[in-house]
């Protein structure tokens, strides 16, 4: 919700803590008026620990850019700020890598919306454990190399008619994506130990998410330009 909160940039006022960036608190709102007027707010955390790293709060920008783009104004959303409160709480303690932590918001994001692509298997026919795969991000489906060698000449015939955005995946990266996506809440941040994977998981995750919101954001961008100085 957008709530007005009279006064809150001065220093003695009550709402001044309450209404800091990534504040998460209790908040008691009038809304009879016009406007949502903030009449109470007890502060429960403001992730202190995100003035310590920049490119933490960089990301946590970006994080909160994301819910605020998947909610309704005004509607419940508990997975979705559970998933945003526990990616802020680990950029704040500087447990995981910022990158890291991207990519499994982006993962669990697809799933609390329920976008979240199928990696189990190939959708075609139902082999596991291959070598490669082709993800099909609109369709949120993988097509192993078998299966998806056939259609390369429909492909390439149709391609003037049906956009699709086809990414290669290896069999590793998806594992590791599907069990980010369905793991319990307190092992979604077990990434795989190679770095490389990780790093083309945090490309996979960002291609499909922004894909399916058809949008990019500005403090991604921020984050990106920052993580390269």
């Amino acid at each position: 919700m957008y709530v007005y909160a009279r006064g809150s940039r001065q220093i003695k006022s009550k709402f001044m803590a309450a209404s800091l960036k990534f504040t998460y608190g209790d908040f008691v709102v009038n809304t009879s008026d016009k406007l949502n007027i903030l009449q109470e707010a007890t502060p429960k955390s403001s992730f202190f620990g995100l003035q310590k790293n920049i490119n933490a709060m960089c990301l946590a920008d970006y994080v909160c850019e994301v819910l605020a783009d998947v909610t309704v104004d005004g509607e419940p959303a508990e997975e979705a700020l559970r998933l945003t409160l526990n990616c802020l709480h680990v950029l704040s303690e500087g447990k995981y890598a910022p990158d890291d932590v991207k990519t499994v918001f982006e993962l669990r994001m697809t799933e609390v919306l329920g976008i979240n692509p199928d990696l189990s298997c190939c959708a075609r026919c139902g082999a596991a454990g291959k070598d490669w795969y082709y993800l099909d991000v609109m369709n949120g489906e993988l097509v192993c190399r078998d299966c998806g060698r056939g259609e390369e000449d429909e492909r390439m015939s149709e391609i003037t008619r049906t956009a699709r955005i086809i990414v290669m995946m290896t069999g590793a990266e998806a594992y590791a994506a599907d069990r980010i996506i369905n793991a319990d809440r307190n092992r979604m941040f077990s990434l795989p130990a190679d770095p490389a994977i990780r790093r083309r998981l945090g490309e996979i995750s960002e291609k499909y998410l922004l894909n399916h919101l058809e949008r990019s954001y500005k403090t991604l961008d921020f984050y990106k330009e920052m993580t390269k100085l």
